[in-house]
């Protein structure tokens, strides 16, 4: 069951139509309203799973943790999306894991700086976190949260080499799950606006073309065929048992001897007494 703890994101990624469409502002749900919204749930499911289905959770630290205190005292298992800023913060993600947090979704996008240029309008703010991808990633799953790393294939520096970059990616960085779709050119979207001027889009307002798994645009650095068998290569490769119970393995080898799972920043019997 999905439950909103805010709308929006305060990056502009060219390609991005949810905060878009939905606000041009971060907006905050009160904790009391999000609380009082579980309640509801708990009363047909009395210990859920929960998506959190914000476009950028976290965004305020302070709400937030005001939030995973009160979500602690609730006995349920949540997941949501999120940028590797969580990362740095101990406090931060030890009330996730203390309140239920099994995964986090992030949009990695790219191993690719050349990839990752640009791709963020206003301060090119996914390029400058490249570098801390991989130590983000260790962190927050060093306290028993898996990441769900998400990668965009088709993007304006990718070339067909970007496939096996991906591949050896998520090897190295030890993610727990990976989503990979194509980059999609939703109309409205300042994506949309300049592959129109370009000429790229392979037809006009496709809307049936707009799911993230089928191609809309024509890429710059190689051809729709390439990027396509490329994709389906790759996903043959990730998705495959082997590499998904190697990950799973990893995993769980990784928290044998982390110094922060099964710990709690405070004994659950302070929090259900606060």
């Amino acid at each position: 069951l999905t439950v909103q703890t805010s709308r929006g994101c305060p990056h502009q990624c060219e390609f991005c139509a949810s905060s878009i469409l939905l606000t041009p502002l971060y907006k905050l749900k009160p904790v009391e309203k999000v609380i009082a919204e579980i309640h509801e749930i708990k009363k047909i499911w009395p210990r859920p799973f929960i998506e959190f289905a914000d476009d950028n959770s976290f965004v305020h630290r302070e709400h937030y943790k005001r939030l995973l205190r009160e979500l602690a005292k609730e006995n349920l298992r949540w997941f949501t999306e999120a940028d590797v800023r969580a990362a740095p913060d101990d406090e931060l993600l030890g009330l996730m894991r203390d309140s239920g947090c099994q995964q986090v979704l992030i949009g990695l996008e790219s191993p690719s700086r050349q990839s990752l240029d640009g791709l963020e309008l206003n301060a090119n703010w996914k390029l400058r976190q490249q570098d801390f991808y991989k130590a983000a990633i260790a962190t927050i799953q060093s306290y028993g949260i898996t990441v769900n790393g998400c990668f965009i294939l088709g993007l304006v520096g990718d070339t067909p080499e970007v496939f096996d970059d991906v591949f050896q990616f998520v090897k190295d960085s030890g993610l727990y799950e990976v989503q990979l779709t194509f980059l999609t050119a939703f109309p409205v979207t300042p994506l949309y606006e300049r592959l129109s001027r370009e000429g790229r889009l392979l037809r006009e307002r496709a809307w049936e073309l707009c799911t993230l798994f089928d191609i809309n645009i024509a890429p710059k650095k190689m051809s729709v065929e390439q990027l396509q068998s490329g994709f389906l290569a790759l996903a043959k490769r990730l998705y495959s048992a082997e590499e998904t119970q190697e990950r799973r393995r990893n995993f769980k080898t990784m928290l044998k001897t982390s110094p922060h799972f099964g710990l709690r920043v405070q004994p659950r019997e302070t929090l259900l007494a606060a």
